[in-house]
């Protein structure tokens, strides 16, 4: 996977591919009503992202977190929980009768809490198993992640060949290069 952490190394990248699309939505978010179909179609590539992420974390980490860290099942039904939270707030935010306002109230809630998730897991969560799970269980938890997931389709950063393209497939998830269709990534 991507470097000797496996595992974290694959999260820890498709932790950075959602803030990069957290970013794209704060400047929709700023510009408000001018920019709802914007703001609904990184929604929509956000749910994406999300659906995959998630459930992943839930069978893949957070069992680890479970059987290596003390105090791991509270963490980890601390974390379930707030995926909970997620997808709800994320439903809400894509629902088509919802006025521009509570979108935007439900959008910004949104981006704070999964700010605070995935800062959480990365500053705290990740170093606690760092420290507590064997690297060479890291290393396979990582491997049967991409043995289950299909081949590289060039579409999520993640479906990438372990270790190969990771900086270019984010450096194209922020400049929007590399999209459907097309060939001229830098």
């Amino acid at each position: 996977m991507n470097g000797l952490d496996g595992l974290l190394g694959e999260l820890c990248v498709e932790h950075r591919a959602v803030e990069a699309l957290l970013r794209q939505l704060d400047l929709v978010h700023a510009r408000g009503e001018d920019a709802v179909a914007d703001g609904r179609r990184l929604l929509a590539e956000l749910s994406t992202l999300l659906d995959e992420h998630l459930t992943v974390e839930e069978q893949y980490f957070y069992p680890l977190v479970v059987h290596h860290v003390p105090a791991g099942t509270a963490l980890a039904d601390s974390a379930v929980h707030t995926h909970a939270t997620v997808r709800r707030l994320l439903s809400r935010a894509m629902d088509e009768g919802l006025s521009a306002g509570d979108r935007s109230r439900c959008t910004g809630a949104l981006l704070v809490l999964l700010r605070t998730h995935l800062r959480g897991e990365d500053e705290q969560l990740f170093p606690l198993v760092r420290a507590a799970v064997p690297a060479a269980e890291l290393r396979r938890r990582g491997e049967s992640l991409a043995a289950s997931r299909p081949a590289a389709t060039g579409a999520p950063v993640w479906g990438l060949p372990p270790g190969t393209g990771a900086v270019a497939a984010v450096r194209d998830r922020l400049t929007g290069h590399g999209g459907p269709g097309r060939q001229d990534s830098p």
